[in-house]
């Protein structure tokens, strides 16, 4: 009977983990790698559910991490739902060799899918999508061509190129670090983010 009950709660998770990857716009591909479902048994889902509405993503799913570094937003978005997968336990700290086959489990996907649920939560209107996650957990994984790091200017958590010569700014740091760096210097006064005092919640919480 015990045997039974497990079986059931394992598969009613996999049907729990596939509907949520098909709200948040997952390809069939994925959804088959992390549930064991073929492809008819997930587009049963998608008429059961009635998700046939959802517009569902063609072609291949996104492969170049640098990407993430091209756009202010995205460069942003990226390094807060990294640091928050850090900081949750997704991300591990020491790099691994094969992410995907570490990553290809039902629990380690339902963790992934409770930060991105949890990140759009915080961030309204956030862009970022579950497969940008994927790609960025993997590639954070096994430090390839981009790590987590700690902007030089507010000291907060920094998705970076790790072969990267630019300095270490992110983009609101980036866009305003001139200015306040002319401001400190013209005024005599102290870096305020070198104030033990002044401490900012983002440096608390990464």
């Amino acid at each position: 009977m015990r045997v039974s009950e497990d079986r059931y709660t394992r598969d009613l998770r996999r049907i729990q983990l596939a509907k949520r990857l098909i709200e948040f716009n997952v390809r069939t591909a994925w959804i088959c790698a992390w549930t064991g479902f073929t492809v008819g048994r997930v587009r049963n889902l998608y008429r059961s559910y009635n998700y046939e509405r959802i517009k569902r993503w063609r072609g291949p799913s996104p492969s170049r991490s640098l990407n993430f570094l091209r756009s202010p937003l995205l460069h942003s978005e990226a390094s807060a739902i990294a640091g928050l997968a850090y900081c949750l336990g997704v991300i591990p700290a020491e790099p691994i060799a094969d992410p995907k086959r570490m990553f290809a489990t039902l629990e380690a996907a339902e963790r992934m899918v409770f930060v991105f649920d949890l990140y759009r939560r915080i961030v309204q209107g956030a862009t970022m999508s579950m497969e940008q996650l994927i790609l960025l957990v993997f590639v954070l994984a096994a430090q390839g061509d981009l790590e987590l790091g700690r902007c030089e200017g507010c000291q907060g958590v920094l998705v970076v190129d790790r072969l990267g010569a630019n300095r270490r700014r992110c983009p609101s740091c980036r866009k305003h670090g001139d200015l306040a760096s002319d401001l400190i210097e013209a005024s005599g006064a102290a870096d305020p983010a070198d104030d033990p005092a002044n401490d900012d919640p983002q440096r608390s919480l990464f």
